[in-house]
């Protein structure tokens, strides 16, 4: 699939058919974001795939009301996660960039970005979320504390193709000086 394509026809699938996920997949959808740019090389992404129905419904229950009919039929949620203290930090500890630790949520999404693109390509359907109660979030996924939680993704074979919103295009996004 050219990648024009996939960019054109990824969207934000709120509604899944029932109907598993192999964890064949799961892997290519993490090995694809493994492959997004990041600081240094830092890689701080993490994915952790959750199909038990009561670690599931958790996360579920730590989003807001209006996130969570994206997620109960999605057969797998995914708690991406960034390792602390080191995307946009030097060895000592300190700010690289006046940025902040803003980096690592910025490694992450491009992280995310390959993830969801892969997962399109490959017949599935996801939406991302930034909204959650964190601290239950991770603890119902089994996050370590020296990582934080960036967002959560509804994957699975999408019960329906949404249209395209409306799209800002170059004429409206680009200037070239």
């Amino acid at each position: 699939m050219e990648l024009q394509a996939v960019l054109e026809g990824r969207r934000s699938v709120r509604k899944f058919q029932d109907r598993a996920v192999d964890p064949e997949i799961l892997a290519q959808l993490a090995d694809a974001a493994a492959m997004a740019p990041s600081w240094k090389n830092s890689q701080v992404t993490r994915y952790y795939a959750v199909t038990d129905p009561q670690k599931r419904q958790q996360i579920i229950d730590s989003m807001p009301s209006f996130n969570r009919p994206a997620c109960q039929s999605a057969p797998v949620i995914l708690v991406s996660s960034m390792v602390k203290n080191r995307s946009g930090y030097e060895r000592d500890g300190s700010f690289a960039t006046p940025k902040g630790k803003g980096w690592q949520m910025f490694d992450c999404g491009c992280s995310n970005m390959a993830l969801v693109l892969k997962a399109y390509e490959l017949g599935l359907g996801t939406v991302i979320m930034g909204y959650c109660d964190e601290q239950a979030a991770a603890k119902a996924a089994g996050i370590p504390d020296t990582e934080e939680v960036a967002s959560i993704i509804a994957l699975g074979y999408p019960a329906e193709q949404p249209q395209m919103p409306k799209r800002k295009m170059s004429d409206q996004i680009l200037r070239i000086l």
